[in-house]
């Protein structure tokens, strides 16, 4: 990394004028490990949640280098609820902002769509014909987690569902690839495009272009 650093700005990485570089992404995604990784010596704290960086940190890789670890950042809009959803089961998202079980159902779909295989080796149960929600009573169940009164935990199993994604215990999972995103942003024109159609027939008002 260091090198394709320099190699973009050849005209830094002397005593004089020296190569300046910044990390920077999410929240939660090792941006701090990383440092640590780079400098060979813990100085960044790291944690398996969101906003552990609360100020800039500067250090000198050497006489000719420095790097700077940031804060999380995110977008002041997500425009996609899925996109909403992925960063939240992925905790770039503090749990205080988000409903576990919500979450959890979400990542559920996608797990049943694309890893049913892992879900069945994990949770030991049949998951053919389950939705989000199904999934999480059945990890409930597979689990023991009762209420008072013997109904099903789902809290407490969208938990631990959640933390078995976050931690790898899953297996080797991604959220999105380049083909399911372009599907998804294919069927988000699509229903704002009947959306627009229909809106003058109602007395609303036309999508912008119309």
């Amino acid at each position: 990394m260091v090198g394709l650093c320099q190699s973009l700005a050849p005209h830094r990485g002397t005593n004089l004028k020296p190569l300046r570089m910044m990390i920077m992404g999410i929240p939660n995604v090792g941006k701090s490990t990383l440092m640590n990784a780079l400098l060979k010596r813990r100085v960044a704290a790291v944690g398996d949640q969101p906003a552990v960086t609360k100020n800039q940190q500067r250090l000198e890789l050497n006489d000719q280098m420095s790097i700077i670890d940031t804060p999380g950042l995110l977008w002041p809009k997500i425009e996609q609820e899925s996109d909403g959803y992925m960063l939240a089961a992925s905790h770039a998202i503090g749990s205080n902002a988000v409903i576990d079980e919500e979450v959890a159902a979400f990542l559920g779909e996608i797990l049943l769509a694309r890893y049913p295989a892992l879900l069945a080796a994990r949770y030991a149960c049949t998951v053919a014909g389950l939705d989000g929600v199904g999934l999480i009573e059945a990890v409930a169940k597979r689990r023991g987690f009762r209420l008072k009164g013997g109904d099903p935990d789902l809290e407490q199993a969208a938990i631990t569902l959640l933390k078995d994604y976050r931690t790898g215990t899953l297996g080797r999972i991604s959220l999105e690839t380049p083909e399911t995103r372009q599907a998804m942003l294919g069927k988000q024109a699509h229903a704002t495009a009947a959306r627009c159609e229909a809106l003058p027939e109602s007395g609303g008002t036309p999508c912008p272009g119309q």
